[in-house]
C-alpha cells in the first residue's frame, strides 16, 4: 500500500521514473507560460493577493540549470542558445504579445562544401561560466528537494536553424553528408557542454533527467521519413544517448519533439530515448490511449496537457476531466510526468491553469501552494 506521508518533489518524480505509482502525482511546468502569459497571470492574481511567480515555483517538481554565456559573439537581444551558433533573430508583434525568437539570419545558408563546416567558428565551452550552476541550485532549490534535469542538446534543430528549414530538408535527401558534417560539430559541443555542467554540480547532487530536443513532427505526421531519420539523424541521437548514459547511468533520457512522431517512436527508442516530452495529443496518431497501448511498456511520457486546444478553449471542468484521464492512461504503468504540452500562450484562461494544477496536485497540495503564494 502506498505511503500516506507527503512526498518531496524529487521523490514524486523518481517514483514515476521507476515506473511505480507515485505516492503523490508529480508535476512540472515544462516550457511554462510564455513571457506575455506570465505578465497577464501576474496581473490577474495580484488583486487576489497571490504572487504568480511563487505559485509556479511552489508547484514545480523539477529544477534545471544553465551556465552563463560570457563570450562576445551574441548580439544583445538574441538568445544565447541561438546566438552562439551565429543565428540572428528578430522580434515579431502578433497583436496580444511579441515573439522575440523569429530567425532572421541563417549563418550556413547556401553552404555546399562540408569543408566550410570544418572552417566555421563553432561555439566552445570556454565561452560559458559553469561555476554559476551551484549558485542557481542554491537559489532555486536550496533544500535539494526537486528532481534535476539537464539539457543534452538539440543537434538537428540547431542545424535547421543554421541553414534554414527548407535547405536542411533538401540536404537531408540530396546532400546527407552536409547534414552529417554539421551534426558532428554540433554534437561535439553538446557532449563537452554536458560534461562541464556535470563537473560544476555540487558534490552528491543527483541528476534525474537529461533532455535532448529535436522537433521531428508536424500536425499530420513526421517531418521526415523513417529512412531519413535512421540513416542520417539517428546515429547522432544514439551518440548523444550513449554519451549521456556513460556520464549519468542513472538518469532517464527524455526526447522533446512537437507534433506527430508516433511512427518514429520505435527508432527513437532504438537510439536510447526513454521518455517522450511534449506529447501533442491533437496531432495524428498521438491519442494517449494509442500511445500507451503501443509504447507504454517501453516509453515514459511528459506533457500531454494540451496548450493548443484544451487549456485555451475548454472549460475548467473539461480541463479537470482531461487531466484526470491523462494521468490514468499515460500513468497506468507509472512513468508519466503531467505537464503542459508546450509553452502556455496568451489568451489561456487563468481558471483553466488553476483547474489543471488542482487536478494534478489534489486539493490539499493545491491549497498549500496557494497559501504559500499569498502576500503575507
Amino acid at each position: 500500500m502506498p505511503s500516506t506521508q507527503p512526498s518531496t518533489p524529487a521523490e514524486r518524480v523518481r517514483q514515476a521514473l521507476r515506473r511505480e505509482q507515485p505516492t503523490e502525482t508529480p508535476f512540472t511546468w515544462g516550457f511554462g507560460p510564455n513571457a506575455g502569459t506570465r505578465r497577464k497571470l501576474l496581473a490577474h492574481f495580484e488583486p487576489q493577493g497571490i504572487d504568480w511567480d511563487i505559485l509556479r515555483r511552489e508547484t514545480e517538481d523539477v529544477v534545471s540549470v544553465y551556465p552563463d554565456y560570457i563570450g562576445d559573439r551574441v548580439p544583445q537581444g538574441t538568445p544565447d542558445y541561438m546566438g552562439i551558433w551565429g543565428i540572428r533573430t528578430k522580434s515579431v508583434d502578433y497583436g496580444e504579445d511579441r515573439y522575440d525568437d523569429e530567425i532572421a539570419f541563417n549563418p550556413l545558408a547556401e553552404t555546399e562544401d562540408p569543408q566550410a563546416y570544418d572552417d566555421y567558428e563553432w561555439p566552445q565551452v570556454e565561452e560559458f561560466d559553469y561555476q554559476v550552476i551551484a549558485a542557481q541550485l542554491a537559489q532555486n532549490d536550496p533544500e535539494g528537494h526537486r528532481a534535476l534535469r539537464l539539457g543534452g542538446g538539440n543537434p538537428f534543430e540547431i542545424y535547421c536553424w543554421m541553414t534554414g528549414m527548407e535547405e536542411a530538408m533538401m540536404n537531408l535527401v540530396a546532400e546527407p553528408e552536409l547534414v552529417e558534417a554539421g551534426l558532428m560539430h554540433i554534437n561535439r559541443f553538446f557532449k563537452a557542454h554536458l560534461e562541464k555542467t556535470i563537473e560544476a554540480l555540487p558534490a552528491g547532487r543527483r541528476v534525474d533527467l537529461v533532455q535532448i530536443a529535436d522537433d521531428l513532427g508536424m500536425q499530420s505526421g513526421p517531418l521526415i521519413s523513417g529512412e531519413s531519420y535512421r540513416s542520417v539523424i539517428q546515429p547522432f541521437h544514439r551518440d548523444l544517448c550513449e554519451h549521456i548514459r556513460g556520464l549519468l547511468p542513472g538518469a532517464v533520457i527524455s526526447h522533446h519533439s512537437d507534433g506527430s512522431v508516433f511512427r518514429l517512436l520505435p527508432d527513437l527508442l532504438d537510439a536510447g530515448v526513454q521518455m517522450l516530452e511534449a506529447v501533442q495529443v491533437e496531432c495524428a496518431d498521438m491519442d494517449p490511449r494509442k500511445l500507451a497501448d503501443a509504447f507504454g511498456d517501453r516509453l515514459m511520457f511528459q506533457g500531454a496537457i494540451s496548450v493548443q486546444q484544451l487549456l485555451p478553449h475548454a472549460t475548467p471542468g473539461q480541463v479537470r476531466t482531461a487531466v484526470r484521464d491523462l494521468i490514468s492512461i499515460l500513468g497506468q504503468n507509472g512513468g508519466y510526468l503531467p505537464a503542459p504540452s508546450h509553452a502556455i500562450q496568451v489568451g489561456t484562461p487563468p481558471e483553466n491553469i488553476l483547474a489543471m494544477l488542482e487536478e494534478v496536485l489534489g486539493e490539499e497540495r493545491f491549497a498549500g501552494a496557494i497559501e504559500a503564494a499569498r502576500h503575507k
